[in-house]
C-alpha cells in the first residue's frame, strides 16, 4: 500500500508539474488598442495631454489603463494628473470704454486710450454717443490667468447680437479668443437673457478685450469678470470638443438621451434644439450604466431664437464627470422641443500624461483593459534632477498601431477566462486518470489477496 501511495503522489506531482508551469507563465500585460508616440526633440521626460482617442479607447473611468512603453516593449514610469476640480468663480467689475467706429480696428492707443504706468486704461477723449459706436475696451486687470469669463450687462429691455473678442497685453497686436451671441428679451412670457461670454482661449498676461459688436453695439450698464481662486482656474485652451451627438426620444414626451462614447470628463454640455424660435425649460441627467440610477447634473434654458441673426444656449458648465449616458428632460408645459431632436456637443479639460523616456525609442501607449490597476506615480516622483519642470519636452499621439488578435481578445477578457477553463479541465483530467488508476490498483490488490 506504501508504493501505491508514492506511486499516486509521483502521479499527482507529475501531472500539477504539467499543468502549473503553464499557468504560472508571465504574458505581458494584454492591450485593445495601442498607438505610436511621436517626440519632440531630445529630453528625459515628455508630457502629452490625453486626447480623445484614448479616452475613447480606455475601460476604465480613471484612465488606469492607460501604459506607455519603450522600444524593448518595457513600461516606463509615468504620471497622470487630472483636470483641476471645478470651483465656483466670483464676479469682480471691471472697467470698459467704448470705441468710435473708426477705432474698432485701430490700436486703442491712438483711439483716445492711453496706458498708465501700473497697466490700467485712461479714456481721454470724448465717450461717442450712443449708437455710434460698434466697439469696447475692456481692462480686465492684471489676474487673467484667473479670469474664466467676461459679463456685459444690457440696458435695453431688448437686445439680440453677436459679438467678436479680441486680447492683448500691449494694445497694439490682437488675438480672437471669443465670439458669442448675446441675447435680452421676452419670448412667450419667458425672461431670456445670455449676457456671459466664455473666455476658453484667454493667455495669463493678456489683461485688455476689445468687443467688436456686429452692427451697433448696445448700451452696456456695467461689464465684470468671473475670477476663480488663486492656481484653480482650468487651462481652458486645450479644452478638447466632441460634437454632432444626436439624441434619441426616450419612452416619454420629452425625455432625449445620449451617448458620449467614452469616459471623457465632462464639464461642458451644449444642447441645440432642432427648429427656431424654441424656448424651453430642461433638466439634465447622466449615469455611468444602464442599470444605475440617474444623477441630476444641471438645470438648463434651451433657446435659439431667430431676430436680426440667430441666439442659442451657451454651454451648461458643470463639475468634471466622466458618466457614458447622458439624459434630457424637457418641459412639456409649453410644447417642449417641437418635432425632431436635439443634438449635444460635450467638452472636457484633457487629462496630463508624462513619462520618463526610459530606454530606446519608439515610444508607444497601450489602452483598454479593465482589469488593470492603475500604475502612475505623483508627478513630483517622476519629475527628479536638476531642471524638473523645465526639462519636459511634448509628445504627441501617432499613428494607431496593429494589435494582434489573440492580445485584443485577452485585453477584453474573452481568451483569459477561456485559459483558466483549459488549465483546470486540465488539472481535473489528471485527477480523474490519478483515480482510475488508483481503483484498477486496488482492484488488482484485492485480487491477489483472495
Amino acid at each position: 500500500m506504501k508504493r501505491f501511495v508514492a506511486g499516486c503522489g509521483a502521479m499527482l506531482l507529475a501531472a500539477f508539474a504539467i499543468v502549473l508551469p503553464v499557468a504560472a507563465k508571465a504574458e505581458p500585460t494584454p492591450f485593445m488598442h495601442r498607438f505610436a508616440l511621436e517626440l519632440d526633440g531630445r529630453a528625459s521626460y515628455y508630457a502629452l495631454a490625453v486626447p480623445a482617442a484614448v479616452y475613447a479607447a480606455s475601460r476604465r473611468t480613471d484612465l488606469g489603463d492607460v501604459r506607455v512603453f519603450n522600444g524593448a516593449g518595457e513600461p516606463v514610469p509615468y504620471s497622470l494628473d487630472a483636470p483641476m476640480a471645478h470651483q465656483a468663480p466670483t464676479l469682480r467689475p471691471v472697467n470698459w470704454f467704448p470705441l468710435p467706429p473708426a477705432a474698432a480696428n485701430a490700436p486703442a492707443a491712438t483711439a483716445g486710450v492711453t496706458i498708465a504706468q501700473d497697466g490700467t486704461l485712461h479714456f481721454t477723449a470724448a465717450a461717442p454717443k450712443a449708437g455710434a459706436r460698434d466697439a469696447d475696451l475692456v481692462d480686465i486687470g492684471p489676474a487673467a490667468q484667473h479670469v474664466g469669463a467676461l459679463v456685459v450687462h444690457v440696458g435695453e429691455d431688448s437686445y439680440q447680437g453677436r459679438v467678436h473678442v479680441d486680447a492683448s497685453t500691449d494694445l497694439q497686436s490682437w488675438r480672437a479668443v471669443a465670439d458669442a451671441s448675446i441675447l435680452k428679451a421676452n419670448h412667450n412670457g419667458e425672461h431670456l437673457a445670455q449676457e456671459r461670454i466664455t473666455l476658453d482661449n484667454l493667455g495669463q498676461r493678456e489683461r485688455y478685450l476689445r468687443l467688436r459688436w456686429l452692427g451697433d453695439g448696445p448700451e452696456l450698464t456695467s461689464v465684470a469678470v468671473e475670477v476663480y481662486p488663486a492656481e484653480t482656474r482650468p487651462s481652458d485652451g486645450a479644452r478638447q470638443w466632441r460634437e454632432g451627438l444626436v439624441a434619441r426620444a426616450g419612452k416619454s414626451a420629452g425625455e432625449y438621451l445620449f451617448d458620449t462614447g467614452g469616459a471623457y470628463p465632462v464639464d461642458r454640455l451644449r444642447i441645440d434644439v432642432p427648429q427656431p424660435n424654441t424656448v424651453a425649460q430642461a433638466v439634465v441627467y447622466s449615469r455611468a450604466k444602464g442599470d444605475a440610477p440617474w444623477r441630476e447634473i444641471a438645470h438648463a434654458l434651451l433657446f435659439r431664437v431667430a431676430q436680426n441673426g440667430e441666439a442659442r444656449n451657451p454651454p451648461l458648465e458643470f463639475a468634471p464627470d466622466t458618466d457614458l449616458q447622458w439624459r434630457v428632460v424637457v418641459d412639456m408645459r409649453n410644447g417642449g422641443l417641437g418635432n425632431g431632436v436635439p443634438s449635444a456637443t460635450v467638452g472636457w479639460q484633457p487629462a496630463l500624461l508624462t513619462f520618463v523616456a526610459r530606454g530606446t525609442g519608439p515610444f508607444s501607449l497601450g489602452v483598454g483593459n479593465a482589469r488593470v490597476a492603475s500604475a502612475a506615480q505623483p508627478r513630483g516622483d517622476i519629475l527628479v534632477g536638476g531642471d524638473g519642470v523645465q526639462s519636459v519636452k511634448a509628445a504627441h499621439l501617432g499613428a494607431t498601431l496593429p494589435v494582434d488578435a489573440d492580445e485584443a481578445r485577452r485585453a477584453a477578457g474573452d481568451a483569459e477566462s477561456a485559459r483558466r477553463y483549459v488549465l483546470w479541465g486540465a488539472l481535473l483530467l489528471a485527477v480523474a486518470v490519478l483515480a482510475a488508476m488508483a481503483w484498477r490498483l486496488v482492484r488488482s490488490q484485492d485480487a491477489a489477496q483472495s
